[in-house]
């Protein structure tokens, strides 16, 4: 074998021992992308799903979410809060508000307070 053999040898097992740890790495510890490497969020459950019992409807734009965890922990901070029922578009980044009394822009920003994402817009 002639050197430059070896050192291709050499870098391929580098590059295939570095994929192994990084998968064996991912499998034991999880890998979402906020976090790094926390279980899944649990979705808070609202009992009152029939949109026809919320008088007011609301659109927030929410900057920073990039995955369903980020999108169900904007779910749930709106949603334990109540005579809210809220759904978040992770696609258009933004959150559909339902509630049975009238809320402020405000009252929004408190709920969303302890995330790490940014209300945009509040309509």
């Amino acid at each position: 074998m002639d050197i430059t053999t070896i050192i291709m040898a050499l870098i391929f097992a580098g590059s295939l021992i570095l994929l192994v740890g990084m998968m064996k790495n991912k499998l034991l510890h999880g890998g979402g992308c906020c976090g790094g490497h926390e279980a899944p969020q649990r979705k808070v459950k609202v009992a009152d799903k029939n949109i026809r019992h919320y008088n007011y409807h609301y659109e927030v734009a929410i900057e920073g979410m990039v995955c369903g965890n980020c999108a169900t922990r904007v779910e749930n901070a709106l949603n334990k809060n109540d005579g809210i029922y809220a759904k978040v578009d992770l696609g258009n980044k933004k959150a559909v508000i339902h509630a049975k009394q009238e809320i402020s822009k405000a009252d929004v920003a408190r709920y969303l307070k302890e995330l790490p994402y940014t209300m945009m817009d509040f309509r």
